[in-house]
């Protein structure tokens, strides 16, 4: 009888500590009529869609969510709570087609109408952006106001369904709001200035009206607009803690510095300030390489208590680790602490006793992102033809203490340095070629156009060769005023760091390729061109190849080339090619 007892008990206790184990889920269940598409997309997960057009979407949450879902040209929100269901069904290409059923039917009927609303707003305030910005602070929190009160106002128009809503969804869709509109209000300084010159802090009286929007909330951790809010907030407070930081350190290593102090003093909850100080680790080492974040790394680990965070940053390190594990990585200068480096890509034929040409490869990004890793792919297929292929990091502007002026003054250091240090590296210092793309194509062509020279070894920092995709070579503020915006307060005129603008005879500029796509909307053809004709007016060697139907870094004409650029490849595959003969022709590549 004692032994059927412990038996029955022990069945009851592992029944228990089953139902304890059980993560309740919520689902979303839809149909496509006649659809396009394979997959959509809901939160971060691709969703696979059946012959018959229909989805399932499962998920265990812990407490209520709003969803971003795109599926073909439609994006629209859907709010889920845990433990809920609702079924979708998309019967054409507009969201009114969208038709909802379920216990949470109401609520996402009523975030697809303000659909609508949110694009009149985002149409209006892309127009208006610049005289926005050039209000003054009262008159902007006045107009950012007016703004969200139309949200706000839509949400009670109708009392009888309003009534239908969780106070739960009321709470999340009113943060949503705040966020954003919040968010816009703490960029202000930083578009007035840009577009006024005028510098300007924030009130005490707009810093106590943001406030509202609380960020030690994990409730609201899903909300992608509390995420960039709360990432705007830490960056404001950052940096009026580098502002009192009278030390010559590296712009970048103050930041991180500052934002750890931020994030440790704001938050309370642990998760919340572990899950931030992990961003921030992620997102520096990515911009200014593994070299600079070691004390950081240090620091993330005294304080972070979640484990799950810790694995996460000890795998994201481990990863990074071992993207450089099959090349030579080298310091070759170090600012203000800060350490750049050069990513060495070498034959697997290589001698340690020979010498091979090189090629340094500038990744683009705007000057304002990116970094070496951009250029393995290059930097390995040029080691596959024989050369030394060399991924460069350069310092990235920050509208603060670095410009492109200090990009340009890396780029023509490492050529500098590599000529110095030819011989160890197994170079020959009259074969290192450049290449870049975009902003990188500036900064390779400046090394040649603005020559640096190390008069007592007879050493210069120009390339042998430039390889150019879509660069950007004019800086006129008259046509775009974007790279005078990363001068900030230098008092530089754009046109004398502009390439066509510099070229004269009698510089080292050395044979030339530019690959350039017809429609190229961020570095214009016309200024392809302009170069072309301008080497060629002063004796140098320089050819222009420019691909029909394809704009910056060769995207389809019909696509935007303007964000991230997406490559057609059998282009990309033509431009390649012909930078393999140009190398061949110059007998940097021994066929």
């Amino acid at each position: 009888m004692k032994n059927t007892f412990s038996f029955l008990l022990l069945i009851f206790i592992t029944s228990l500590i089953s139902c304890s184990q059980e993560i309740s889920e919520s689902q979303i269940s839809g149909r496509i009529i006649n659809a396009t598409e394979s997959t959509l997309k809901i939160g971060s997960q691709t969703i696979p869609i059946t012959e018959d057009g229909k989805f399932t979407f499962i998920k265990a949450i812990e407490r209520p969510i709003l969803l971003d879902v795109s599926y073909a040209n439609l994006e629209w929100t859907i709010f889920l709570k845990p433990e809920s269901s609702i079924d979708v069904l998309i019967q054409g290409k507009s969201l009114e087609t969208v038709e909802y059923t379920g216990e949470l039917a109401s609520s996402n009927t009523y975030l697809l109408e303000t659909d609508s609303l949110s694009n009149e707003i985002n149409v209006f305030i892309n127009k208006k952006w610049v005289q926005f910005h050039l209000q003054n602070q009262e008159d902007y929190i006045s107009s950012i106001d007016s703004l969200k009160g139309l949200y706000l106002k839509h949400l009670n128009v109708d009392s009888k369904r309003h009534e239908t809503f969780s106070q739960e969804f009321i709470e999340l869709w009113k943060a949503e709001i705040n966020y954003g509109f919040n968010k816009l209000i703490l960029k202000y300084p930083k578009w007035h200035f840009q577009f006024t010159g005028n510098k300007v802090e924030l009130s005490r009286q707009t810093i106590d009206y943001i406030k509202t929007s609380k960020i030690d909330c994990p409730e609201y951790i899903d909300l992608s607009s509390y995420k960039k809010y709360t990432k705007t907030w830490i960056d404001y407070e950052s940096e009026t803690l580098i502002e009192k930081d009278p030390s010559q350190k590296h712009y970048s290593l103050k930041k991180i510095e500052a934002t750890f102090q931020v994030i440790s003093e704001i938050f309370d909850n642990q998760y919340l300030k572990d899950f931030w100080l992990a961003e921030y680790l992620k997102e520096h080492i990515d911009k200014n390489g593994i070299a600079n974040g070691t004390q950081n790394m240090n620091q993330f680990n005294a304080i972070c208590k979640t484990e799950v965070l810790k694995n996460e940053i000890e795998q994201y390190v481990e990863s990074v680790l071992d993207t450089r594990k099959d090349h030579e990585v080298k310091i070759y200068k170090t600012e203000n602490d800060f350490n750049l480096e050069v990513h060495i890509f070498k034959p697997k034929d290589f001698i340690v006793t020979e010498k091979r040409p090189a090629i340094v490869i500038f990744h683009g990004g705007g000057w304002v992102s990116g970094n070496p890793s951009w250029a393995f792919d290059k930097a390995k297929h040029f080691s596959n033809q024989g050369m030394i292929g060399i991924a460069v990091q350069y310092r990235l502007s920050n509208y603060k203490d670095i410009t492109p002026v200090e990009a340009m003054k890396d780029a023509k250091d490492v050529f500098l340095w590599l000529r110095t240090n030819a011989d160890s590296l197994g170079i020959i210092p009259n074969k290192i070629a450049g290449e870049g793309w975009s902003a990188g194509g500036h900064l390779v062509t400046s090394a040649a156009i603005f020559v640096n020279t190390l008069s007592n070894q007879k050493i210069n920092s120009a390339p042998n060769a430039l390889i150019l995709t879509s660069p950007a070579l004019d800086t006129d503020p008259k046509h775009d005023g974007y790279f005078k915006s990363l001068l900030g307060t230098r008092g530089i005129d754009p046109n004398d760091l502009s390439p066509v603008e510099n070229v004269a005879e009698g510089l080292p500029l050395p044979p030339t390729l530019i690959l350039q796509g017809r429609t190229d909307r961020l570095a214009l053809t016309k200024y392809a061109q302009l170069f072309h004709d301008k080497m060629k007016a002063s004796n140098y060697q320089c050819e222009l190849v420019i691909y029909e139907n394809c704009g910056h870094l060769f995207t389809p004409s019909n696509l935007d080339d303007t964000g991230m650029p997406q490559p057609d490849k059998e282009i990309s595959k033509k431009a390649d090619k012909k930078a393999d003969e140009f190398l061949i022709k110059l007998g940097y590549i021994v066929e």
